[in-house]
């Protein structure tokens, strides 16, 4: 089995230069959209394809970075140097190999490796031409006049047929498309069948049409004199393009969306496929029942003898999958973030607690962490009364946490180097259950985080602080004729009701509490 270790692109659609370790068996693409999650995918996808006509297909124009082009017409015509036209390559490299056809020092770095991949690179043969090309100020990148070329690190080509890793893409983006469906099962296919046996059954699907032809259709053709039914034969019409997968016999295709997804993903972690190398998952989350995406996230994770890469912006798969396989990346940045560093005990917390909302948490450039469900109601109303301008519009995110869990979401924090605010109770001990609980914190150990409180040990919790400082209008809301519990009293036992009347009746007019004011000031500065 080969085993990915390190990933390199270069001018590869957004990525000018990119290079990020891999783990060996699950790797989990996390990103905003635009981050390049599926430009990965279609990366490694095209190197292990070897596939010529299909990097044609979708054009050097859409796989080559648009601004290193731009970059290179931007330079005045006199200056113009053919031999310093920009290449694009994708390099994948593995863990030690015994194969001398993989070693070699054929890679961007020049040193002895394992590995392949694809180059895109203007044709000597056209040197003449693309010097004359260049020369005209109307011209346009020269990309007809490069070579598509797949190799190993020791130099040896390689094509479709003589692919070096054995992979699957099952594109869940695409599911429904029969494109997407004629290619998942061929890649099933050529997994199971060596190139002689695929030879033997093209051959044999060919003679079988023929003996349709003349066993069925010549006894109709007396109809048509003189002309003659036939079966058509092209490169189109063979067995590859005519094969499907049946389940309990139905066609895969007929399957419902969700259905299609399950099985696809299932079958690719079959034992039995035991030739394939890498699995490529993009969004394995489409059209899965919550039922249903735990039992897939089960299979992936029991998965063996295969390395995995999985896209997707499942809080579900992120984290019961393993936060430590998490690859994180940013539609702002060309950088890569490891959470391999996140220590295990947070990464196995994420892994068995209740859905919650990491994803936005680790994509957020800014975060407000509060502590319960009467904070996160009113945070968009305190957020306007302190700044006057919406929280929809700031780019903050905010999340409900139960305070006992703020160090976990911390712990990611101090990795990605997003800003977070915490917002917390004191809980009758601002020294005990504050200061020194989060010393490493108050003591500015890490500028991306503050934490916030009031300092006030009888202004112990949110609705307390509220109260105190709304007294009139939390009155008038809360006390009825009939009603014996003290504003407080009601406020503390009925939280979320409590927050939500004071949002629709009197947010205009809530005085908010210092300490959160202190925290949306620092967060959004």
């Amino acid at each position: 089995m080969l085993t990915i270790t390190k990933i390199k692109l270069h001018n590869f659609k957004k990525f000018k230069d990119l290079t990020f370790d891999v783990n060996p068996d699950i790797n989990i693409l996390i990103g905003d959209n635009e981050s390049g999650k599926s430009t990965i995918l279609q990366a490694i996808d095209l190197v292990a394809r070897g596939s010529r006509t299909r990097v044609e297909n979708i054009g050097l124009e859409r796989l080559f970075n648009i601004e290193t082009i731009l970059e290179y017409m931007d330079i005045d015509i006199a200056n113009r140097d053919p031999t310093s036209l920009p290449e694009m390559y994708v390099e994948l490299y593995f863990s030690n190999q015994s194969n001398p056809s993989l070693e070699g020092t054929n890679n961007s770095i020049s040193r002895l490796c394992s590995g392949i991949r694809l180059r895109c690179i203007p044709n000597d043969d056209y040197s003449q031409q693309i010097t004359q090309l260049l020369k005209n100020p109307n011209a346009s990148f020269p990309l007809e006049f490069y070579s598509i070329m797949f190799d190993t690190f020791a130099g040896e080509s390689f094509n479709a047929y003589t692919k070096k890793l054995k992979s699957l893409f099952i594109d869940n983006s695409n599911i429904g498309s029969p494109f997407a469906m004629r290619e998942y099962v061929n890649d099933i296919y050529h997994s199971q069948l060596t190139d002689l046996q695929r030879v033997n059954t093209r051959h044999a699907y060919k003679d079988s049409k023929i003996q349709f032809q003349v066993q069925t259709l010549a006894q109709y053709n007396a109809l048509i004199s003189p002309y003659n039914f036939a079966i058509r034969e092209s490169a189109d019409d063979n067995i590859e393009t005519d094969i499907t997968l049946l389940e309990n016999e139905i066609p895969l295709e007929n399957k419902g969306l969700g259905t299609q997804c399950f099985i696809k993903t299932k079958l690719s972690m079959n034992r039995a496929l035991n030739s394939i190398d890498t699995v490529l998952i993009e969004e394995p989350e489409n059209h899965l029942s919550h039922t249903k995406m735990l039992e897939l996230i089960e299979l992936i994770r029991n998965a063996q003898n295969r390395q995995l890469f999985i896209s997707t912006h499942s809080d579900l798969i992120a984290t019961r999958l393993n936060m430590r396989k998490c690859l994180l990346l940013n539609s702002s940045s060309a950088n890569i973030i490891n959470l391999a560093a996140l220590p295990k005990d947070t990464a196995d917390f994420f892994m068995k607690a209740p859905d919650n909302n990491m994803l936005q948490f680790v994509l957020a450039q800014k975060s407000i962490l509060v502590e319960g469900d009467a904070e996160f109601i009113l945070m968009d109303g305190l957020y306007k009364r302190t700044i006057t301008k919406e929280l929809s519009s700031s780019g903050i995110g905010v999340i409900s946490v139960d305070g006992k869990c703020f160090k976990r979401y911390l712990e990611i924090a101090k990795l990605l180097q997003n800003k977070v605010a915490v917002i917390t109770d004191n809980d009758h001990d601002y020294t005990a259950n504050i200061t020194n609980n989060y010393s490493d914190y108050i003591n500015n150990q890490f500028a991306n985080i503050r934490i916030y409180s009031d300092t006030n040990n009888t202004r112990y919790t949110f609705e307390m602080c509220i109260y105190e400082d709304n007294e009139a209008i939390c009155d008038s809301e809360f006390q009825t004729p009939d009603r014996r519990l003290t504003t407080i009293d009601y406020m503390l036992k009925n939280k979320a009701d409590a927050a939500f009347k004071l949002l629709k009746n009197s947010i205009d007019t809530l005085a908010v509490p210092q300490y959160i004011q202190d925290a949306i000031k620092w967060i959004d500065d």
